[in-house]
């Protein structure tokens, strides 16, 4: 599936795809999951992206061309009792500063919907800021938080990759808009995204304050 998605790429002279993957598998009009070739083309500088999220695609180009890195789409689930946000998600990469940085430790596992196919648990750098958003292209705007990561947790329950990060809980909760998923990156970019937004006419909501 990689080696497709990637001659594909070249073809239409792309650097992102997305696919609809869980639609896809569960209708079986796709035999296989395509975390692996994500998560190969993520640490590769190109970009894979889940469930054909166009607005996730979007934030992962932001990010790819703002700072060299891939991005992380997740499912970010609140911890309240430690304000903490959990990320997590079955594609996740093992390359967070950008293909010429180091690599952090990962495995492969199966897909935790269905405990089939593959997907990769990425154990991420921790006691570092990261800094996450979201792009809505019809509002002309972007969500943005910051946090510190600090715990990978290896749990059966919910995706492979479950990164906590602490963060403003409750704040963010409480200004939380556009769905569930969120796209977050290595490193404390809000200066760098305002200053982008602002050249684009994008609104910026800080999701922390």
């Amino acid at each position: 599936m990689y080696l497709a998605m990637k001659k594909l790429l070249e073809e239409e002279k792309a650097i992102a795809i997305a696919i609809d993957c869980l639609t896809l598998v569960y209708s079986n009009r796709l035999e296989a999951y395509p975390c692996l070739g994500f998560f190969q083309l993520n640490n590769e500088g190109l970009i894979g992206a889940c469930e054909a999220d166009l607005s996730s695609t979007l934030a992962m180009l932001i990010i790819r061309y703002l700072t060299g890195e891939p991005g992380f789409i997740s499912d970010p689930v609140f911890d309240l009792s430690k304000s903490w946000i959990v990320y997590a998600h079955c594609v996740a990469p093992s390359m967070v500063y950008g293909p010429n940085g180091p690599v952090n430790p990962y495995i492969i596992r199966s897909h935790a919907e269905d405990r089939s196919g593959a997907s990769t648990q990425s154990l991420m750098p921790l006691e570092e800021y990261v800094t996450t958003i979201q792009v809505n292209p019809f509002e002309k705007a972007m969500t943005i938080h910051i946090g510190k990561a600090v715990a990978n947790i290896d749990d059966e329950k919910a995706c492979r990759t479950k990164l906590a990060v602490e963060v403003k809980a409750d704040r963010i909760l409480e200004n939380w808009r556009w769905g569930w998923h969120r796209v977050t990156f290595y490193g404390n970019w809000l200066s760098e995204l305002r200053n982008l937004a602002r050249l684009m006419g994008f609104k910026v909501y800080e999701e922390d304050k």
